[in-house]
C-alpha cells in the first residue's frame, strides 16, 4: 500500500482548489474607501474535474467494494480518487451504466471528481464518476449539470452547461439514455438540475463554447447512492447452493474470501465430467470437462487451466487464480473455488451466503 505523505506539517486534510483553469467569474461588490462601492472579481470553482489515466493501485473494503483508485498519467501526474456508493460507474462504448467488476491494475480511466483536493501525495478527491470502456477512437463522455434549456424554432434545444460555459445542441436524433432502469428519457423531459453524460464532437471555438450531442444519458439525482451489498459471510461459514435451475442438498464454504465447492458432486450436477489423476511424484490432477471444454486443477497449486478438447483448435486459457487452491479432504473430497465454473460458460454469484451457479 501506497504510504501517504502528507504536506509540510499540516496537521489535517485541509481542502484547497486544484490547479485547473475556472470557467467563469463573478462580479462581487464591497466598500470603498469614501462610501463608494467597488466590483471584484469572484473565481467561481468547477463543477468537476476530468482526469485520465491508468490504475496503479485499487483498494477495496471489506465487502469488495472499490473504496480508493490510485492512478498515473503523463499529463495529470499521480492522483488517488476516493469512491463511495454515490459514484456513478459509466460504460463510455455501451453508453450504458456499469460497475467495479474485473477492474485491474492497468486499465485506462476517465474520472470525473471533484475540483477541491487533499494536501497529500499524491493528492486526493471525491469521484463522482468513473468511466470505463471508451473506444479508441471516440472521445470519453463528458459530465455536465444543466443549467438552463432554450427550445429552438428547428424544434432543437440547446441546453447550457458548465456555468454558462459550454451550449450543447441536442435533436431527434440525439440518442436517449438513462443510468438508472426504466423508460428512456425524453428531450422534453430535461430539467435545469439535472446531471448528465453527454457524447458530444469537439467544440467550435466561441463563447460560449457549442457543440452537438450525439447521446446523452441521464444521471441519478445528487445524492443518489447504490444499493448496499449483503455483508459478504464469514470465514468458514456455509454457503447454500442453487446449480442450474434447482436448489441443491450440497452446500459450499466460504474460506479466505473465497467461495468453495466440492468439485465432484457439483460438476456432476451441472452435467460435466470429472476425472482424478494421481501421478508417480505424489502429485494430483483433477480435470472437469465438458465435451468442448477442459479445467484442470493441480492440487494444491492456485493457478487452475482451461484447454480446449475441440479437434484440431488451438486454445488455452490463461492460469487464473481465483483466490485459494484446490485441496482434497478425506476420504476424497476435492473442494477447489466455484468460479472455476466460469471456464466452462457457467455464472457464478455469491450474495451472502447463497452460492449460485447457472
Amino acid at each position: 500500500m501506497r504510504r501517504q505523505v502528507t504536506a509540510s506539517l499540516l496537521a489535517c486534510a485541509l481542502t484547497v482548489a486544484m490547479a485547473v483553469p475556472t470557467l467563469a467569474a463573478e462580479p462581487a461588490e464591497s466598500a470603498g474607501s469614501a462610501g463608494e462601492t467597488t466590483t471584484q472579481e469572484v473565481q467561481t470553482m468547477p463543477q468537476s474535474v476530468l482526469y485520465s489515466g491508468q490504475i496503479k493501485e485499487i483498494q477495496t473494503d471489506g465487502l469488495g467494494r472499490v473504496t480508493r483508485l490510485v492512478l498515473s498519467s503523463d499529463r495529470y501526474g499521480e492522483y488517488a480518487m476516493n469512491l463511495s456508493a454515490a459514484t456513478l460507474w459509466v460504460d463510455g462504448g455501451r453508453h450504458t451504466a456499469t460497475d467495479s467488476q474485473g477492474l485491474a491494475v492497468g486499465e485506462y480511466l476517465y474520472i470525473f471528481h471533484s475540483s477541491t483536493a487533499t494536501y497529500s501525495l499524491p493528492p486526493q478527491s471525491a469521484a463522482y464518476v468513473v468511466v470505463r470502456n471508451v473506444p479508441q477512437d471516440a472521445a470519453a463522455p463528458q459530465y455536465h449539470t444543466v443549467e438552463a434549456i432554450v427550445p429552438q424554432q428547428d424544434g432543437s434545444l440547446k441546453i447550457l452547461v458548465d456555468r454558462g460555459g459550454l451550449y450543447l445542441t441536442a435533436d431527434a436524433d440525439t440518442a436517449l439514455y438513462r443510468y438508472l432502469e426504466g423508460e428512456a428519457p425524453t428531450l422534453s423531459g430535461l430539467l435545469p438540475g439535472d446531471r448528465i453524460m453527454a457524447w458530444y464532437n469537439p467544440v467550435a471555438l466561441s463563447h460560449p463554447a457549442q457543440s452537438y450531442a450525439s447521446a446523452l444519458m441521464l444521471l441519478p439525482e445528487a445524492g443518489w447512492e447504490a444499493p448496499s451489498t449483503p455483508a459478504l459471510p464469514e470465514e468458514g461459514a456455509a454457503l447454500t447452493l442453487t446449480l442450474g435451475d434447482k436448489t441443491s442438498l450440497l452446500t459450499g464454504r466460504y474460506e479466505s474470501g473465497t467461495a468453495m465447492v466440492p468439485v465432484a458432486a457439483v460438476a456432476q450436477a451441472l452435467g460435466f465430467q470429472v476425472t482424478y489423476t494421481r501421478h508417480a511424484d505424489g502429485s494430483a490432477l483433477v480435470t472437469v470437462e465438458s465435451d468442448q471444454f477442459q479445467v484442470r486443477l493441480d492440487i494444491g497449486q492456485r493457478e487452475i487451466t482451461g484447454v480446449t478438447k475441440i479437434p484440431g483448435a488451438v486454445g488455452m486459457t490463461a492460469p487464473t487464480d481465483y483466490g485459494a487452491a484446490p485441496y482434497i479432504v478425506d476420504p476424497g473430497t476435492t473442494w477447489a473455488p466455484a468460479r472455476l465454473f466460469e471456464m466452462l460458460g457457467k455464472t457464478v454469484t455469491l450474495e451472502g451466503s447463497a452460492l449460485s451457479i447457472q
